[in-house]
């Protein structure tokens, strides 16, 4: 009983990742301060982001360039993404986390999947369809999904 009470939660860890060949899940974010600043320019504020998988229970590796935050969408489980009939297209839902010190953004990725050879789960194409932040829906605009945070004058996010 003990054995089981230990292997019971390790199983709910348990995360395989949908497996592509190539994949266009870039996510951009400007970050603007009360008065219209671009607030990745400033060292202090960037030393604060953290950008966490909720899906992957990782640290999701980020860049600021051209004044946004860019990093890919967390990648949904593949035991989570829901298939046509025919096989051939997937979607799936990874949850975002982004630290920005104590404040917190919430992302929800909108992915899809093409198989390269249905109904092959493995070897397609994963595109970051849209983003949901602050009940809001960001469509992807050529090869990223750009949106951006604002924050007031006390650098709580609006």
């Amino acid at each position: 009983m003990l054995i089981s009470a230990f292997l019971l939660p390790s199983c709910k860890e348990d995360y395989t990742p949908i497996q592509t060949n190539s994949k266009s899940c870039a996510i951009e974010i400007e970050c603007i301060g009360a008065s219209g600043e671009n607030l990745l320019a400033d060292k202090s504020f960037t030393g604060k982001i953290k950008v966490e998988g909720d899906n992957s229970h990782s640290n999701v590796k980020f860049t600021v360039s051209n004044n946004r935050l860019c990093f890919e969408a967390d990648l949904p489980d593949q035991n989570d993404m829901k298939w046509s009939k025919d096989r051939r297209e997937a979607t799936g839902i990874s949850k975002m986390t982004i630290k920005f010190g104590k404040q917190k953004a919430s992302l929800k990725c909108f992915l899809k999947y093409t198989a390269n050879r249905p109904p092959a789960a493995a070897g397609g194409t994963l595109v970051c369809e849209q983003v949901e932040y602050a009940k809001q829906t960001h469509k992807r605009s050529g090869s990223a999904v750009n949106f951006v945070i604002r924050f007031n004058k006390n650098g709580k996010i609006n």
